[in-house]
């Protein structure tokens, strides 16, 4: 495919996402409030062209209800439910009048285990804007925003991460007016200093913005916090793989500071992984 071919692909998938934002906010207005992330947001806020920015899905953080029943009412509006994840705060939907791209509902932002990344500290200090979208979202912080985009790169286990996910990192801290130690600041509000550190690391080797590594250095760990960020990273990059250790995958969901966070984390998996075993036996019982 030509780059003008590709750039007019991901142009019409911007564009798509942009109306799913809209549609979707629309529709739960009466109960919730809806927080464009990741690439639908950053495309328009910290590229100089949305088109420039690859996606294929559209991921919305939700305030005040839960991704079921966010889900249960877009249904009623003629929307399909495209994935059920093993995770009850995540939902896929879809609809027809917009093919070829998700809407992937995040009651959370991030998984259970990842520190105080919750849809109401993504809102806190957000702005509503009416303008990227021709409907009322909450814009969230830079610096919250940021963690955000970190937090999805420990989730992917740094080495499934896109490319794309370096380059918006990279993009928001060159881009933002906010002072270094305020982003680190908030990096110690998350509980996520010590993840944040090892995705930096991930994007520093990819990108050129010397404020990455300036960031990387403002967290602050000692010696012994950088020894496990390295022994935590080299076990979770294994995790996906076949025949994976159950401790892998295990540390993958435990990627906060703090121990409570991480005993979150691996209840939340274990419920997981309970819960589509439960799912699959089911469906061979009923297939059977």
């Amino acid at each position: 495919m030509s780059e003008a071919s590709e750039s007019q692909r991901r142009w019409v998938t911007q564009m798509l996402a942009a109306r799913m934002v809209a549609r979707v906010a629309t529709a739960l207005a009466p109960i919730a409030r809806v927080i464009p992330v990741k690439g639908v947001l950053v495309a328009r806020r910290f590229y100089d062209d949305p088109s420039e920015r690859a996606m294929c899905d559209c991921d919305l953080a939700l305030l005040g209800v839960s991704a079921r029943r966010a889900a249960r009412t877009l249904v009623a509006e003629g929307w399909r439910v495209a994935d059920w994840s093993n995770d009850p705060n995540v939902v896929d939907v879809s609809h027809r009048s917009l093919p070829g791209i998700h809407a992937d509902l995040h009651a959370r932002p991030l998984p259970v285990g990842y520190g105080a990344v919750t849809s109401r500290w993504l809102a806190d200090g957000a702005r509503e804007d009416r303008a990227l979208f021709g409907v009322p979202v909450l814009i969230p912080d830079d610096r919250k925003l940021l963690v955000h985009l970190l937090g999805n790169i420990l989730r992917d286990h740094v080495v499934n991460a896109r490319p794309h996910a370096a380059d918006d990192v990279a993009r928001v801290l060159a881009r933002s007016a906010f002072p270094i130690e305020s982003f680190a600041a908030t990096a110690r509000d998350a509980r996520l200093r010590i993840g944040c550190y090892t995705a930096l690391g991930w994007v520093q080797s990819r990108t050129r913005e010397p404020r990455v590594e300036a960031l990387r250095e403002a967290l602050g760990l000692s010696r012994v916090e950088q020894r496990y960020a390295r022994w935590r990273q080299g076990l979770v990059a294994t995790s996906t793989e076949r025949g994976a250790r159950l401790v892998a995958r295990a540390a993958s969901r435990c990627a906060s500071d703090e121990a409570a966070d991480m005993a979150a984390g691996l209840a939340a998996a274990a419920y997981g992984v309970a819960r589509a075993k439960a799912f699959n036996f089911g469906e061979r019982v009923r297939g059977g």
